[in-house]
């Protein structure tokens, strides 16, 4: 009778010892989380979004929101953080502009501008444009 509580103590012994070792040998094998937040694993997911795209998806979401509309015309007048614009119907529109605004091309005074803005003017980009609209 003293043997089998001996053996079944070995036996269990032996089951800890080798599931022990394989979860060391699974550890071994998988990657670590560091390698998980690396830019190459995780691109490779299938509906991968990256920060960037986040939050161009939020500012167009944010900009649908708030009325963003565009202003054509000619720029005849810039004031500080003010972009003064003349319609085509001839109506002067005042655009304030800040570090967020993106201004792409030559944006020049006297030259016509097409400039993306919310419901309270606010330039979110202008662009320079070659010719005069009709």
């Amino acid at each position: 009778m003293g043997n089998i509580p001996n053996i079944t103590g070995k036996i269990l012994f032996a089951c800890l010892l080798s599931l022990s070792l394989y979860a060391i040998a699974q550890a071994e094998h998988s990657p670590s989380p560091s390698d998980n937040m690396k830019s190459d694993a995780v691109s490779q997911r299938k509906d991968f979004q990256s920060d960037d795209d986040i939050q161009k998806n939020l500012k167009s979401e944010r900009s649908e929101a708030e009325g963003e509309r565009t202003i054509s015309g000619e720029l005849f007048r810039v004031e500080g953080g003010h972009y003064f614009v003349k319609g085509k119907d001839g109506k002067e529109i005042r655009l304030h502009t800040d570090k967020t605004t993106q201004m792409i091309g030559n944006v020049m005074k006297n030259e016509y501008v097409e400039a993306k803005v919310n419901n309270q003017n606010h330039a979110l980009s202008i662009r320079s444009v070659d010719k005069p609209f009709k």
